[in-house]
Protein backbone atom coordinates (compact mmCIF):
# COMPACT_ATOMS: atom_id res chain seq x y z
CA UNK A 1 0.00 0.00 0.00
CA UNK A 2 2.83 2.37 0.91
CA UNK A 3 4.63 1.61 -2.36
CA UNK A 4 1.43 2.18 -4.30
CA UNK A 5 0.89 5.51 -2.53
CA UNK A 6 4.47 6.63 -3.16
CA UNK A 7 4.18 5.70 -6.82
CA UNK A 8 0.98 7.71 -7.12
CA UNK A 9 2.57 10.75 -5.53
CA UNK A 10 5.53 10.47 -7.91
CA UNK A 11 3.16 10.32 -10.90
CA UNK A 12 1.30 13.37 -9.61
CA UNK A 13 4.58 15.25 -9.21
CA UNK A 14 5.55 14.49 -12.80
CA UNK A 15 2.10 15.66 -13.98
CA UNK A 16 2.62 18.96 -12.17
CA UNK A 17 6.05 19.41 -13.75
CA UNK A 18 4.43 18.81 -17.15
CA UNK A 19 1.71 21.39 -16.47
CA UNK A 20 -1.09 18.81 -16.17
CA UNK A 21 -2.38 20.45 -13.02
CA UNK A 22 -6.00 19.32 -13.11
CA UNK A 23 -5.04 15.70 -13.84
CA UNK A 24 -2.61 15.84 -10.94
CA UNK A 25 -5.26 17.30 -8.65
CA UNK A 26 -7.71 14.52 -9.55
CA UNK A 27 -5.11 11.82 -8.87
CA UNK A 28 -4.05 13.43 -5.60
CA UNK A 29 -7.66 13.72 -4.44
CA UNK A 30 -8.03 9.97 -4.92
CA UNK A 31 -4.78 9.24 -3.07
CA UNK A 32 -5.59 11.56 -0.18
CA UNK A 33 -9.03 10.03 0.18
CA UNK A 34 -7.31 6.81 1.25
CA UNK A 35 -4.40 8.47 3.07
CA UNK A 36 -5.59 11.85 4.42
CA UNK A 37 -2.60 12.26 6.73
CA UNK A 38 -0.01 12.37 3.94
CA UNK A 39 1.59 15.81 4.23
CA UNK A 40 3.52 15.48 0.96
CA UNK A 41 0.30 14.66 -0.86
CA UNK A 42 -1.34 17.83 0.45
CA UNK A 43 1.70 19.88 -0.60
CA UNK A 44 1.51 18.44 -4.10
CA UNK A 45 -2.22 19.13 -4.21
CA UNK A 46 -1.52 22.73 -3.20
CA UNK A 47 0.99 23.02 -6.07
CA UNK A 48 -1.52 21.55 -8.50
CA UNK A 49 -4.17 24.05 -7.41
CA UNK A 50 -1.69 26.91 -7.76
CA UNK A 51 -0.87 25.80 -11.27
CA UNK A 52 -4.53 25.78 -12.28
CA UNK A 53 -5.21 29.19 -10.70
CA UNK A 54 -7.19 27.92 -7.71
CA UNK A 55 -5.42 29.90 -4.99
CA UNK A 56 -8.06 29.46 -2.30
CA UNK A 57 -7.97 25.67 -2.66
CA UNK A 58 -4.17 25.80 -2.71
CA UNK A 59 -4.14 27.71 0.56
CA UNK A 60 -6.46 25.18 2.20
CA UNK A 61 -4.27 22.29 1.08
CA UNK A 62 -1.11 24.07 2.29
CA UNK A 63 -2.64 24.66 5.72
CA UNK A 64 -3.61 20.99 5.92
CA UNK A 65 -0.03 19.98 5.08
CA UNK A 66 1.37 22.40 7.66
CA UNK A 67 -0.88 20.99 10.37
CA UNK A 68 0.31 17.47 9.55
CA UNK A 69 4.02 18.38 9.39
CA UNK A 70 4.68 21.63 11.27
CA UNK A 71 8.47 21.18 11.05
CA UNK A 72 8.48 21.37 7.23
CA UNK A 73 8.97 24.69 5.45
CA UNK A 74 7.24 23.61 2.21
CA UNK A 75 3.64 24.18 3.41
CA UNK A 76 4.53 27.70 4.52
CA UNK A 77 6.05 28.52 1.13
CA UNK A 78 2.98 27.18 -0.61
CA UNK A 79 0.71 29.18 1.68
CA UNK A 80 2.72 32.35 1.03
CA UNK A 81 2.42 31.87 -2.74
CA UNK A 82 -1.31 31.23 -2.49
CA UNK A 83 -1.79 34.33 -0.34
CA UNK A 84 0.03 36.42 -2.94
CA UNK A 85 -2.33 35.05 -5.58
CA UNK A 86 -5.26 36.03 -3.38
CA UNK A 87 -3.97 39.60 -3.03
CA UNK A 88 -3.00 39.25 0.64
CA UNK A 89 0.72 40.15 0.62
CA UNK A 90 1.01 41.06 4.31
CA UNK A 91 -0.17 37.56 5.27
CA UNK A 92 2.11 36.11 2.61
CA UNK A 93 5.08 37.78 4.33
CA UNK A 94 4.12 36.19 7.65
CA UNK A 95 3.86 32.73 6.08
CA UNK A 96 7.21 33.18 4.33
CA UNK A 97 8.88 34.34 7.55
CA UNK A 98 7.63 31.20 9.29
CA UNK A 99 8.96 29.05 6.46
CA UNK A 100 12.34 30.77 6.63
CA UNK A 101 12.51 30.18 10.38
CA UNK A 102 12.06 26.46 9.73
CA UNK A 103 14.71 26.32 6.98
CA UNK A 104 17.10 29.27 7.25
CA UNK A 105 19.84 27.55 5.22
CA UNK A 106 17.63 26.66 2.24
CA UNK A 107 17.33 29.19 -0.59
CA UNK A 108 13.65 28.76 -1.44
CA UNK A 109 12.22 30.30 1.77
CA UNK A 110 14.40 33.36 1.27
CA UNK A 111 13.15 33.74 -2.31
CA UNK A 112 9.60 33.27 -1.08
CA UNK A 113 10.09 36.01 1.50
CA UNK A 114 11.70 38.35 -1.05
CA UNK A 115 8.72 37.95 -3.38
CA UNK A 116 6.14 38.46 -0.64
CA UNK A 117 7.97 41.45 0.86
CA UNK A 118 8.32 43.07 -2.58
CA UNK A 119 4.60 42.66 -3.19
CA UNK A 120 3.85 44.17 0.24
CA UNK A 121 6.13 47.16 -0.32
CA UNK A 122 8.61 46.05 2.36
CA UNK A 123 11.61 46.75 0.17
CA UNK A 124 14.31 46.55 2.84
CA UNK A 125 13.08 43.12 3.95
CA UNK A 126 12.89 42.02 0.30
CA UNK A 127 16.48 43.14 -0.30
CA UNK A 128 17.71 41.35 2.83
CA UNK A 129 15.96 38.12 1.87
CA UNK A 130 17.21 38.31 -1.72
CA UNK A 131 20.78 38.88 -0.53
CA UNK A 132 20.51 35.82 1.74
CA UNK A 133 19.21 33.71 -1.15
CA UNK A 134 22.08 34.88 -3.37
CA UNK A 135 24.61 33.96 -0.69
CA UNK A 136 23.17 30.45 -0.41
CA UNK A 137 22.44 29.63 -4.07
CA UNK A 138 24.02 32.03 -6.59
CA UNK A 139 23.73 29.27 -9.22
CA UNK A 140 19.92 29.30 -9.16
CA UNK A 141 18.26 31.46 -11.83
CA UNK A 142 15.15 32.05 -9.73
CA UNK A 143 17.29 33.54 -6.96
CA UNK A 144 18.54 36.20 -9.36
CA UNK A 145 14.98 36.83 -10.58
CA UNK A 146 13.84 37.47 -7.00
CA UNK A 147 16.84 39.71 -6.34
CA UNK A 148 16.04 41.67 -9.49
CA UNK A 149 12.45 42.15 -8.39
CA UNK A 150 13.64 43.44 -5.03
CA UNK A 151 15.99 45.89 -6.77
CA UNK A 152 13.21 47.09 -9.06
CA UNK A 153 11.00 47.66 -6.03
CA UNK A 154 13.70 49.96 -4.63
CA UNK A 155 13.87 51.79 -7.95
CA UNK A 156 17.37 50.52 -8.77
CA UNK A 157 16.79 49.76 -12.46
CA UNK A 158 20.47 49.13 -13.22
CA UNK A 159 20.83 46.46 -10.53
CA UNK A 160 17.45 44.97 -11.45
CA UNK A 161 18.62 44.57 -15.05
CA UNK A 162 21.94 43.01 -13.96
CA UNK A 163 20.14 40.42 -11.83
CA UNK A 164 17.72 39.42 -14.60
CA UNK A 165 20.55 39.15 -17.12
CA UNK A 166 22.39 36.93 -14.63
CA UNK A 167 19.29 34.73 -14.39
CA UNK A 168 19.18 34.41 -18.19
CA UNK A 169 22.88 33.54 -18.29
CA UNK A 170 22.05 30.55 -16.06
CA UNK A 171 18.72 29.70 -17.71
CA UNK A 172 18.20 31.39 -21.11
CA UNK A 173 14.55 30.33 -21.30
CA UNK A 174 13.54 31.73 -17.91
CA UNK A 175 10.22 33.42 -18.60
CA UNK A 176 10.21 35.21 -15.28
CA UNK A 177 13.52 36.95 -16.01
CA UNK A 178 12.37 37.94 -19.51
CA UNK A 179 9.14 39.32 -18.08
CA UNK A 180 11.03 41.31 -15.47
CA UNK A 181 13.28 42.80 -18.15
CA UNK A 182 10.09 43.92 -19.86
CA UNK A 183 8.92 45.59 -16.66
CA UNK A 184 12.29 47.32 -16.33
CA UNK A 185 12.03 48.58 -19.92
CA UNK A 186 8.52 49.91 -19.24
CA UNK A 187 9.85 51.75 -16.19
CA UNK A 188 12.52 53.21 -18.50
CA UNK A 189 9.79 54.31 -20.95
CA UNK A 190 11.08 51.89 -23.60
CA UNK A 191 7.78 50.41 -24.78
CA UNK A 192 9.24 48.62 -27.80
CA UNK A 193 12.00 47.01 -25.73
CA UNK A 194 9.42 45.98 -23.14
CA UNK A 195 7.23 44.41 -25.82
CA UNK A 196 10.16 42.44 -27.19
CA UNK A 197 10.95 41.02 -23.73
CA UNK A 198 7.31 40.25 -22.93
CA UNK A 199 6.86 38.50 -26.27
CA UNK A 200 9.96 36.39 -25.56
CA UNK A 201 8.58 35.51 -22.13
CA UNK A 202 5.25 34.49 -23.66
CA UNK A 203 7.05 32.37 -26.26
CA UNK A 204 9.01 30.36 -23.66
CA UNK A 205 6.01 30.18 -21.28
CA UNK A 206 2.95 29.94 -23.56
CA UNK A 207 0.70 28.94 -20.66
CA UNK A 208 1.25 32.28 -18.90
CA UNK A 209 -1.62 34.67 -19.50
CA UNK A 210 0.29 37.37 -17.60
CA UNK A 211 3.15 37.43 -20.10
CA UNK A 212 0.76 37.67 -23.05
CA UNK A 213 -1.20 40.49 -21.43
CA UNK A 214 1.99 42.38 -20.63
CA UNK A 215 2.98 42.10 -24.30
CA UNK A 216 -0.33 43.72 -25.24
CA UNK A 217 0.23 46.48 -22.69
CA UNK A 218 3.62 47.43 -24.13
CA UNK A 219 2.42 47.18 -27.73
CA UNK A 220 -0.60 49.28 -26.86
CA UNK A 221 1.68 52.07 -25.67
CA UNK A 222 3.45 52.08 -29.03
CA UNK A 223 0.07 51.99 -30.78
CA UNK A 224 -1.07 54.93 -28.67
CA UNK A 225 1.84 57.02 -29.90
CA UNK A 226 0.99 56.09 -33.49
CA UNK A 227 -2.65 57.10 -33.00
CA UNK A 228 -1.56 60.40 -31.44
CA UNK A 229 0.77 61.06 -34.38
CA UNK A 230 -2.04 60.43 -36.87
CA UNK A 231 -4.40 62.72 -34.96
CA UNK A 232 -1.83 65.53 -34.84
CA UNK A 233 -1.12 65.18 -38.56
CA UNK A 234 -4.85 65.26 -39.38
CA UNK A 235 -5.34 68.35 -37.23
CA UNK A 236 -2.39 70.03 -38.94
CA UNK A 237 -3.83 69.15 -42.38
CA UNK A 238 -7.25 70.53 -41.45
CA UNK A 239 -5.68 73.74 -40.20
CA UNK A 240 -3.73 74.13 -43.44
CA UNK A 241 -6.86 73.54 -45.53
CA UNK A 242 -8.88 76.05 -43.51
CA UNK A 243 -6.12 78.65 -43.75
CA UNK A 244 -5.86 78.07 -47.51
CA UNK A 245 -9.62 78.49 -47.91
CA UNK A 246 -9.44 81.69 -45.93
CA UNK A 247 -6.54 82.91 -48.05
CA UNK A 248 -4.29 83.22 -45.01
CA UNK A 249 -1.57 80.63 -45.55
CA UNK A 250 1.68 82.15 -44.38
CA UNK A 251 4.75 79.99 -44.81
CA UNK A 252 6.16 80.95 -41.42
CA UNK A 253 2.96 79.76 -39.71
CA UNK A 254 2.09 76.79 -41.93
CA UNK A 255 5.41 74.97 -41.97
CA UNK A 256 5.66 74.23 -38.20
CA UNK A 257 2.08 72.87 -37.97
CA UNK A 258 2.80 69.22 -38.94
CA UNK A 259 6.12 69.02 -37.07
CA UNK A 260 4.83 67.58 -33.73
CA UNK A 261 2.91 64.86 -35.52
CA UNK A 262 5.85 64.06 -37.79
CA UNK A 263 8.25 63.87 -34.84
CA UNK A 264 5.89 61.57 -32.94
CA UNK A 265 5.37 59.40 -36.01
CA UNK A 266 9.13 59.13 -36.57
CA UNK A 267 9.61 58.01 -32.95
CA UNK A 268 6.79 55.45 -33.18
CA UNK A 269 8.01 53.94 -36.44
CA UNK A 270 11.53 53.69 -35.03
CA UNK A 271 10.05 51.72 -32.13
CA UNK A 272 8.13 49.45 -34.52
CA UNK A 273 11.34 48.54 -36.34
CA UNK A 274 12.72 47.19 -33.05
CA UNK A 275 9.82 44.76 -32.62
CA UNK A 276 10.04 41.11 -33.68
CA UNK A 277 7.66 40.04 -36.50
CA UNK A 278 5.13 38.64 -34.02
CA UNK A 279 5.07 41.98 -32.23
CA UNK A 280 4.43 43.89 -35.45
CA UNK A 281 1.53 41.60 -36.35
CA UNK A 282 0.04 42.04 -32.90
CA UNK A 283 0.52 45.80 -33.12
CA UNK A 284 -1.49 45.91 -36.34
CA UNK A 285 -4.34 44.11 -34.60
CA UNK A 286 -4.25 46.56 -31.71
CA UNK A 287 -4.39 49.50 -34.12
CA UNK A 288 -7.36 47.98 -35.92
CA UNK A 289 -9.24 47.08 -32.74
CA UNK A 290 -8.23 50.15 -30.67
CA UNK A 291 -7.96 47.79 -27.73
CA UNK A 292 -6.59 48.85 -24.36
CA UNK A 293 -4.67 46.42 -22.19
CA UNK A 294 -4.05 46.37 -18.47
CA UNK A 295 -0.86 45.04 -16.92
CA UNK A 296 -1.01 41.59 -15.42
CA UNK A 297 0.81 40.41 -12.32
CA UNK A 298 3.42 37.72 -12.72
CA UNK A 299 2.79 34.66 -10.63
CA UNK A 300 5.49 33.89 -8.07
CA UNK A 301 6.99 30.62 -9.27
CA UNK A 302 10.25 29.90 -7.54
CA UNK A 303 9.54 29.50 -3.85
CA UNK A 304 6.83 26.83 -3.81
CA UNK A 305 8.56 24.10 -5.83
CA UNK A 306 9.79 20.74 -4.65
CA UNK A 307 12.38 20.45 -1.97
CA UNK A 308 12.61 20.76 1.77
CA UNK A 309 14.99 22.79 3.81
CA UNK A 310 15.05 20.38 6.71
Amino acid sequence: MADLQAGGLSRASVMIDLGRYRDAASLLAELLATDPDNARGWCLLSRAHLGSGQAAEALTAAHRAGALNPADDWPGRLASTALLELGRPAEAVIAALEARTLAPHFWRPHVCLAQAASADGQHELAAEAAAAALAIAPHEADVHVAAGKAALGRGDLAQARIRQQAALAIEPANGGALNELGRISLRSRDAAGAAAHFLSAARVSPDSAAFSRNSELALDRVAGRLRAAVILLVIAAICLVLMALAGRVWIGVALPLPLPGLALAAWAFAQIRRLPPAGRRHLRLLLLLSRRSRPARQRPAACHGHGHGT
